[in-house]
């Protein structure tokens, strides 16, 4: 998927929460570049500490936890987080 399709849905207030989050997190995922391991990918995105936290905590939730809660963030703070990191990305 796109990144725009994928932030259509993480701003669609008809979806889940924990849809919507999800959805952030794979257009966060978009913006990486394809490594050897998601941990990589993330890690070279080139975010600023306190993002690269909250991504870091976006990617814990939606591998070991998703879709139960509690959600890492909301729903309107996953879709800022991943406009951050688009916008830090160039829109790769």
């Amino acid at each position: 998927m796109r990144y725009e399709n994928l932030i259509a849905d993480a701003r669609d207030a008809e979806l889940t929460e924990s849809t919507r989050v999800r959805a952030a997190f794979d257009a966060i995922y978009c913006c990486s570049p394809e490594l050897e391991s998601l941990a990589q990918s993330l890690s070279a995105l080139g975010l600023n500490a306190d993002d690269a936290s909250l991504v870091t905590q976006l990617a814990d939730w939606v591998l070991n936890i998703a879709p139960r809660g509690p959600l890492p963030m909301s729903p309107s703070e996953a879709v800022a987080l991943a406009e951050r990191v688009r916008k830090v990305t160039g829109g790769r």
